[in-house]
């Protein structure tokens, strides 16, 4: 979980909410539970974190981006996805993602995929589709104003 917000405490507070082991991303690494977030653009990051995750021995992993609110019914069906298929992904309706999740590290999925470019989610299903690895799509969230 993602919180590029350390002064937002709604993803903290969601986080203690879910039946997962939660780790807690945070660019404020002032807490003990929580990991500091990586320097760089977004999937540099979320490559950072999904192989820091997979070393630490998680079979499955799924990222959130901060959102106002999480729900947990769509991490379940993350979770469920990753026992069949190989990544899941939540998209929002602007085109940008909410939720990515792998049941292995694949960084040749986030690899050279340009900072704040318009187009991230639709270059990561491309990237999941050339490796041959099945794509689990949860519902479409309507993004924020």
């Amino acid at each position: 979980m993602l919180d590029e917000k350390p002064e937002d405490s709604s993803v903290l507070k969601s986080a203690a909410d879910l039946p997962y082991h939660t780790i807690v991303y945070n660019k404020n690494d002032s807490e003990k539970e929580q990991l500091c977030l990586p320097e760089g653009n977004m999937p540099e990051v979320l490559n950072t974190v999904f192989e820091d995750c997979f070393s630490k021995g998680f079979r499955k992993v799924v990222i959130l981006k901060p959102t106002t609110e999480i729900n947990p019914a769509l991490l379940d069906e993350a979770f469920l996805s990753l026992k069949l298929i190989e990544c899941c992904i939540g998209l929002k309706d602007n085109g940008d993602f909410y939720l990515l999740g792998m049941n292995d590290f694949r960084p040749e999925i986030l690899s050279f995929i340009p900072p704040d470019d318009g187009a991230v989610s639709k270059k990561i299903i491309r990237r999941i589709g050339d490796q041959k690895l099945a794509l689990y799509k949860t519902a479409t969230l309507k993004s924020e104003s």
